[in-house]
């Protein structure tokens, strides 16, 4: 019981703390909350001239959910943003203990493990904690979940990738007609056309059409906007920056960047649906959105919390299974992601951030999660 109290003490101030940085700084979210501001005075939503590197950046149809904290001062939408953001990894939690029925000392240990990743994404005011829950929450086969996924994976663009899982082989669409498919589809875009609307109203000399024409040349102006030391520095730690990285292609221009991800995407896609085909669906889904910041363009650190789900879920099952290669291999994963930082380690930290150690770190999860998992498959152990 003293052993809960003090768990329990522990994560009530890491929360706390959690909230006071996105409260005290909150940089990204400020580009979230002009963005609404902007739509609800009736100004455009994509405008270089006026928000230069840090214009908003995702699709109009995510502007509307934030329109309630767009009525608030800025201030007391930076609380109550943090607040969503501590309330959305309480539900990956709960997931993780109803549905992959992880040990709450397992997932106490790695709720610790990821702190910097946690601090990352507070002191930014990400979005990403929030898409991780809808991700996790609202993964299923009715139309209501499927479209609550594609907007919440639609957000940062190349977070598509789980849902294309969902249309393969083995996939929940990948089982269903036709006419199933044509309706999923058909809701979603209904959806995404609805929510823009308020963006398109807010720009009343010009068509919609050019709205997305907007989006698309903000989007594509990180590399120019933010400079060359973030778009291949250290702060870029999935495949794609690190191979270009490697190969000093320039980052001045994103197209080279969007076409590798593609590629990678496609290469690592194919691979873990033809890895993974024996898992079980949950398992299958973690896996897929642990794939997403490794190939994404420019994921920076706070999208490495997709792979928190994985990382948790590999502890767990390697550390209830007498395999010692796997047990190292999922701490070797858990520290490349999570620890292997030049804050904690310096100049060898230096070299694991600039060598794409969070990706890596990745791979190896995901390979630790298969091995594990063989004997399940075999039918010598319960899944």
């Amino acid at each position: 019981m003293k052993s809960r109290t003090i768990a329990a003490f522990v994560l009530l101030l890491g929360a706390v703390s959690l909230v006071r940085s996105t409260a005290s700084q909150g940089t990204d979210f400020e580009v979230f909350w002009r963005a609404a501001n902007h739509v609800l005075s009736g100004e455009p939503l994509y405008l270089l001239s006026r928000d230069g590197g840090m214009v908003f950046k995702y699709p109009p149809w995510i502007v509307p959910f934030f329109f309630p904290l767009g009525l608030l001062p800025v201030w007391l939408a930076k609380w109550a943003w943090g607040g969503i953001e501590v309330a959305s990894l309480a539900l990956v939690i709960a997931w993780l203990r109803l549905r992959a029925h992880v040990r709450a000392g397992t997932l106490f240990a790695m709720l610790l493990a990821y702190w910097g990743l946690w601090a990352v994404h507070a002191l930014d005011g990400q979005i990403v904690l929030p898409m991780l829950a809808v991700a996790l929450g609202f993964r299923g086969a009715t139309l209501p979940r499927l479209t609550a996924l594609a907007a919440a994976l639609s957000t940062k663009i190349f977070t598509v990738l789980p849902l294309v899982s969902l249309v393969l082989p083995g996939g929940i669409l990948g089982r269903a007609s036709l006419r199933r498919l044509a309706m999923a589809g058909l809701s979603t875009l209904a959806l995404f056309a609805a929510l823009s609307i308020p963006a398109v109203l807010a720009q009343p000399d010009r068509s919609p059409a050019s709205l997305f024409l907007d989006w698309k040349t903000a989007a594509t102006t990180t590399s120019a906007g933010l400079g060359e030391h973030l778009v291949r520095g250290s702060r870029n730690p999935g495949l794609p920056g690190y191979i270009l990285r490697t190969l000093e292609v320039p980052g001045r221009e994103s197209s080279t960047d969007v076409r590798l991800a593609l590629v990678l995407a496609l290469v690592l896609g194919v691979a873990w649906w033809r890895l993974s085909r024996a898992l079980s669906d949950e398992l299958k889904w973690v896996g897929w959105l642990a794939l997403t910041p490794v190939v994404h363009p420019l994921p920076w650190w706070h999208l490495f919390i997709f792979t928190f789900p994985l990382a948790v879920i590999v502890v767990e099952r390697s550390w209830l299974r007498p395999d010692r290669w796997a047990r190292a291999a999922a701490v070797v994963g858990v520290f490349l992601i999570a620890a292997a930082t030049q804050k904690l380690w310096g100049a060898a930290g230096t070299f694991f951030e600039l060598h794409a150690s969070k990706s890596w770190g990745t791979l190896i999860c995901l390979a630790v999660l298969i091995r594990t998992e063989k004997p399940s498959i075999s039918g010598t152990c319960k899944s």
